[in-house]
Formats: C-alpha cells, sequence, structure tokens
C-alpha cells in the first residue's frame, strides 16, 4: 500500500459529457459564462480612475514631467517586477519624462528599498521616486526620502505591515482601496498608471503586463483574464523588439499560459536570479539591435547557469530534508541565494510542509526563501517572530528573510510549536474530477490546452501498472493499463521511489495533470503525477532482479518488510508478519545454497547418500560431495542428521559408515538438525511460491 501525501477533495465524480466538463472545470474556478470569460479583452477593462489616489498619483507625474524633474523608477528583480518598471518607463518616457530606472541586486541589496539605495537617490537628486512592484514595507527608507525632499509614489500589491510608509500617493491592489478588482500583480498596478496617462499604450503594451502576471502566478481571472487575453493576442507580434527576436531566437509562438510559464517567465526570471535584472529591463525597453542581441545572449547564458544551480541545489536541499519535522528549514553555504526560493518550493512540494531554504554566508548570516502550502500563512507566522529576523516581506504564501544564523534553529522551533499545537492541518489537493477512462484522449486534452485548463488537477482509478523505468535518475514513468485496454505513461517528476515500490497488477490511483508529449511525430497522452495512493498489499519481486542492492535502499521499511530467506520457520514469519503489519512486501533474492536446501530434507536423497557411504568402509568428504552431486553446504548438514542418527562418524574430513543390525529402521524425525530444516522448507516453500499466492498468505495473516 503507498498512501498519498494529501488530502484529496474532489468535487465531482464523473458522469458528464466533454462539454459539461469543460463547463464544470470553470465554474470550480467560479466562472458561470466560460464562453464570456474566455473573450474578456479592453472592453472589460476597469476604469483606472476607480482606484483610490490614482487622480492625484496621475496629476503628480503630469506635473514632474512638465517640471522636467528626475524621476526614478524603482523595481525588483522579478518578473513582475522587471516588467512593471518597463511598462512604467516606457509610459513615462512616451510623455517626454526624464526618467531612469533602477533595480535592487538580489544579492547585495535584496528585496525593495535600502538605506543604501535611498543615500544613492538624494546623492543623484531624484526628485520623484516610483516604486513599482514594491514599497509598501519601506516606512522608515520613504520616511528619509520625505525628509531629503523627494515624493515617493508607492504602486505595489504585496502584504502591508501595520504601519504605512507616509506618503498621499499609494496605489495598492487591495488597501483601502475601492478598485472592484484586487487581484492585480505589480505589473497590473503600473500598467492602470500608463493606461491613466494614455488609453493607447495598453493596446501596444499589454503583453508585457501579461507576461508578469502569469509569472507572478495571479489568479487569471476577472481583468487579469482580460489582461492575459489580448497579451497572448499581442505577443506575436509584439511592440517590444526584445520580446520579438527573443521569440526568433527560440523558434517559439506562444498560444497559452503554459508556453510563458515555461518557456519565456524564467528566462526573464534567471537575470535576477544569477546576475543584474536590469539587462532583462533593458531587453523590454531598447531599440538597438546590437544591443538587444547581446541582453538575449546574457539571459539564455543566465538561464542555462540557473538551470543547471538549481539541479545542484535540489539534489543537496532533498538529502538535507528530515521528514520528521513539522517545518522544513534547511541550510548550508553551499546554497546559491538567487534560487532559494526555486528549492523551497520544490522542497514543500515533496515534504508537504511549510519550507525555508536558507544560504548561510562567512559572516554567519541568513538569507533564506519560504513556502507554505494549505492555509497557512507564513507571512503572519513570521511577523509572530519578528524578533529574531533582520528583515522579512512577502506574501501570505511565500516570503523572503534575512536574519542571524544563530536564530535560525530558535525560529524553527517556533513555527514547528506553531504548526504542531496552535495550526494543525491537513495539507490538501483540490480535485476537479474523477475522469472516466473514455475522455483520456488528444482531442480533449487539446480542448483543455485552448481554454488554458492544462493545469487541472484530475483522479485517475483502477490504473493497472504494467512496469516503471527511472528516467534521469531522477524521476519514473509508469507504464499503465486504462480500463478501456489502452496504455498510458504516467510521469513523477523528482522522485524515484516508485521505480521501487511498484509491482505489476498493482492498482494506482493518481491525482495529476493531462499533458500531451510530442515526439518524432507522433503524439502521446501521458499524465503529470502530484500525488498517487496503491490500495491493499503489494508484494515486490526481486527475487530475480540483479538490482536488489540498489534498490534496497529506495524501499520503504516504515510500512515495509523484506522477505528473505533468513526466517527459522513459518511461526516466527508470521508472528513478524502480525507485529508489523507491512503494507508492502519485498521478495528478496534467495542464495542458491538456500534453494539447494530442500535436498537435506528430501527422503530419496537421503538414500542415495547412505547407500554411497554404506558401500565403502570409509569416504573422503570431496569424493562423497562429487558423487552425490551435492554442494558442501547440502552435504554438510546431511552429514550433520546421519551423525545424529548413529549413521556415519565423521573424522578429519572422511565419513565412515556405522554398522547396524539388519531391519534397523531409522526416524528422522530423531534428528534436531533435519526437524529444524523441515520447518525452514515452509518458508522457503513459500518465498519460491507466486506472487498471489504470497500475498493470500500475507493477508490471511494479517487477519
Amino acid at each position: 500500500m503507498i498512501l498519498p501525501k494529501y488530502k484529496w477533495i474532489v468535487k465531482y465524480q464523473n458522469n458528464y459529457s466533454d462539454n459539461e466538463i469543460i463547463d464544470i472545470l470553470h465554474k470550480n474556478i467560479g466562472i458561470d459564462d466560460y464562453v464570456r470569460y474566455h473573450f474578456l479583452g479592453f472592453k472589460d477593462f476597469i476604469d483606472p480612475y476607480e482606484f483610490k489616489n490614482m487622480d492625484k498619483v496621475i496629476k503628480k507625474i503630469k506635473l514632474s514631467i512638465r517640471n522636467d524633474e528626475k524621476i526614478l523608477i524603482y523595481g525588483d528583480y522579478d518578473v513582475d517586477g522587471i516588467t512593471a518598471t518597463a511598462v512604467m518607463y516606457r509610459a513615462l518616457k512616451a510623455k517626454g519624462a526624464n526618467v531612469s530606472f533602477m533595480v535592487p541586486n538580489r544579492f547585495s541589496e535584496g528585496y525593495g528599498l535600502s538605506n543604501e539605495v535611498v543615500d544613492e537617490i538624494i546623492e543623484k537628486e531624484y526628485q520623484l521616486v516610483i516604486t513599482v512592484d514594491n514599497g509598501i514595507t519601506s516606512v522608515d527608507e520613504v520616511e528619509r526620502l520625505n525628509q531629503a525632499g523627494i515624493v515617493v509614489i508607492i504602486t505595489d500589491h504585496h502584504e502591508p505591515k501595520e504601519k504605512l510608509p507616509k506618503t498621499d500617493y499609494i496605489l495598492h491592489s487591495y488597501l483601502n482601496n475601492d478598485y472592484p478588482f484586487e487581484h492585480l500583480c505589480g505589473v497590473g498596478v503600473s500598467f492602470k498608471i500608463a493606461e491613466a496617462l494614455d488609453k493607447d499604450f495598453i493596446r501596444k503594451y499589454v503583453d508585457l503586463a501579461m507576461l508578469g502576471t502569469i509569472a507572478d502566478m495571479m489568479p487569471i481571472i476577472g481583468e487579469n483574464k482580460a489582461i492575459v487575453n489580448e497579451g497572448i493576442k499581442r505577443i506575436n507580434d509584439t511592440n517590444v523588439l526584445g520580446l520579438r527576436m527573443l521569440l526568433e531566437k527560440l523558434n517559439l509562438e506562444i498560444h497559452g499560459l503554459k508556453d510563458i510559464s515555461f518557456n519565456i517567465a524564467p528566462k526573464i526570471n534567471s537575470l535576477g536570479r544569477i546576475g543584474d535584472a536590469t539587462i532583462a529591463i533593458e531587453l523590454l525597453i531598447e531599440d538597438d539591435i546590437d544591443k538587444i542581441r547581446e541582453d538575449i545572449n546574457a539571459l539564455l547564458e543566465a538561464d542555462t547557469l540557473r538551470k543547471e544551480l538549481t539541479i545542484q541545489n535540489t539534489d543537496l536541499a532533498y538529502k538535507m530534508i528530515n521528514q520528521d519535522d513539522n517545518v522544513i528549514i534547511i541550510y548550508s553555504s553551499s546554497f546559491y541565494e538567487g534560487v532559494l526560493g526555486i528549492i523551497a518550493q520544490k522542497v514543500m512540494k515533496k515534504t508537504g510542509k511549510i519550507t525555508g531554504v536558507f544560504n548561510v554566508n562567512q559572516d554567519n548570516y541568513a538569507r533564506g526563501s519560504f513556502r507554505t502550502i494549505g492555509d497557512y500563512n507564513i507571512l503572519e507566522m513570521l511577523e509572530k517572530n519578528k524578533d529574531l529576523l533582520d528583515k522579512f516581506g512577502g506574501h501570505e504564501k511565500a516570503c523572503g528573510v534575512s536574519m542571524k544564523a544563530s536564530n535560525i534553529k530558535e525560529l524553527k522551533d517556533r513555527l514547528s510549536k506553531e504548526v504542531a499545537t496552535i495550526v494543525p492541518f491537513e495539507s490538501s489537493l483540490d480535485v476537479s474530477l474523477s475522469l472516466h477512462h473514455t475522455l483520456i484522449n488528444t482531442d480533449f486534452v487539446k480542448e483543455l490546452e485552448y481554454y488554458d485548463m492544462q493545469e487541472t488537477l484530475f483522479l485517475f482509478n483502477d490504473l493497472e501498472v504494467i512496469g516503471t523505468q527511472l528516467l534521469a535518475e531522477k524521476h519514473t514513468k509508469i507504464k499503465c493499463k486504462l480500463n478501456n485496454g489502452k496504455y498510458i505513461s504516467i510521469i513523477v517528476f523528482n522522485d524515484t521511489s516508485l521505480s521501487f515500490n511498484l509491482a505489476p497488477s498493482d492498482e494506482l490511483e493518481v491525482v495529476g495533470e493531462l499533458n500531451i508529449n510530442s515526439y518524432n511525430g507522433f503524439e502521446n497522452i501521458q499524465i503529470i503525477a502530484k500525488d498517487f495512493r496503491v490500495n491493499g498489499v503489494q508484494v515486490i519481486d526481486y527475487r530475480n532482479r540483479k538490482d536488489y542492492k540498489y534498490a534496497v535502499s529506495h524501499f520503504d521499511l516504515e510500512d515495509g518488510l523484506i522477505l528473505k530467506e533468513e526466517f527459522d520457520n513459518i511461526a516466527d514469519l508470521n508472528l513478524l508478519i502480525k507485529e508489523q503489519s507491512p503494507s508492502i512486501l519485498y521478495l528478496a533474492p534467495i542464495s542458491q545454497e538456500k534453494n539447494d536446501e530442500h535436498l537435506i530434507t528430501d527422503l530419496k536423497f537421503l538414500k542415495e547418500v547412505i547407500y554411497v557411504i554404506s558401500k565403502r568402509i570409509e569416504i573422503n568428504e570431496i569424493m562423497l560431495q562429487k558423487e552425490v552431486k551435492a554442494s558442501k553446504y547440502v552435504l554438510n548438514h546431511i552429514l550433520e542428521i546421519f551423525e545424529e542418527l548413529n549413521l556415519v562418524e565423521r573424522y578429519n574430513g572422511k565419513v565412515k559408515p556405522i554398522p547396524r543390525e539388519k531391519g534397523y529402521k531409522v526416524n528422522l524425525e530423531d534428528s534436531k538438525t533435519y526437524n529444524e530444516f523441515v520447518e525452514s522448507k515452509e518458508v522457503l516453500t513459500l518465498l519460491r511460491s507466486d506472487i498471489n499466492t504470497i500475498k493470500k498468505y500475507v493477508i490471511e495473516a494479517l487477519e
């Protein structure tokens, strides 16, 4: 039995047609009219002046432009911050503003405004600072800018703290706001300012807003859906020269959300993770072809390095996980700071627990990233422990943290106690519906793609395991048979355990996404698994497999039991099964010695051996072994039996028969050795049986 990591909350059982399912999937995310939803566009944009303070912000920006004031856009190093900076820069530049931008270095400055940045802003005599995708928690920094006579406009969507920065110009997605849509990200708020400045602007650069919205994993509903719809239409004929050249370089055409989230967003994000996010912003605002080529090369190099570092750091992090912990916090000087958030996300998904991953530098200072699951609000939890932290901020699901490394253990202890006692929680997966096998076809998957619902989670029941395969020594591919006779592959990323813990004929249940794998002109449907379950007792047969010694380190020995040849009798085996109640039985290889043991209690063979001995006055044991064609191990135990029955004498490697009266009868059960091997023979007979016989035996032993 393999138990799932999560509780599965299945909203619908499948008794529906294709069209009904598409309707149901949309209703699951609060969309009643999915036809209208997929045609949301510019006509559905909300008036930007419904934002509280928008009128004041636009007046201040226009006044600064008119007075030729030095304006600084201060952004962030992720895709949301990069696109928000590019949108704001293009919008202000189009109006003739004297505008520059600045984005912090992830490693030396960290997220948001800092005192060092404030010093630079004051020194360069900027008169207006516009923060994008940051600023709402920069209370002290904004106060210093105020004292220097610099006006600050804050545009943000992150969680505020109790005290807000002192400025009349705050545009926030939901804070004290009458704006009817609260799910705009940083670029979304920047985009509304651009729209208020010039309605024509949004039609030219809506694809920039789309990029940040998708990359920041905002809900694709309402105005976000309108932005995404129009952005995807625009991007294949984009006005952003850098984007157009990047798509050409990648030979990529954008059709939907996944093309952005898998192929474009990570590449733009890589510069902020590996080097300087300034290059990514320049790529989105530059018109010089040679400079754009340089930026694209830098971006692709950074992306390659990001992938390599992610693989290395993930492997290291997985080795450091302690599954018994309530909260996973791991730290190392070997972790690369630019990929901490990615690693935390991967570990969180693997363990189903709140996860923090920290880099600790040579000064014993830690910078890290938290990711959380379910209903846990990591921002609130960190707020309660801010006495241990120097700096933190983000969302309820993801936070960045800076702190002394010496405080990590105390933070872990406090968070663990809260999780264990105050916030008991069962991690769950929201599953849209259990999918009938007849709907697992390319037409249905392409319909999901058309509606950008490829990430919909389905429950797949009654999958019969045919076999497993390791992929790149990191992932598992499972071949299964559907109940309509067709076959499907299931891919389990970053988990090799199933390769060693599944057997043919196991009945598998999977929660996962449907995906089309195109290769050499062929299209095959596969399931990308998020969680899985096998019901009932499993028997995994390693008796004739050469990889047993390697595989044993992957066995689930918490719930499993290895059936070896070492059991002396069936009673001991029964007792062990009852005590451990295993759900998985691993059949270990049986040694050649044990395979030959049946000869020790074989009456015909015993008679043959004693006959050979009795024909001589004495015989050398080696010669006897060759004559009866038995192993040294088998012959030795047979001779022990004969000795116990006073049939032979052994001395100096020779065997001599003991004369006995005619008609003398021997009772084999008078031999202790014989009885021991009779008992162990019962175990060996079981271990040599077919899988169904062994499974039946274990089930009966458990009753």
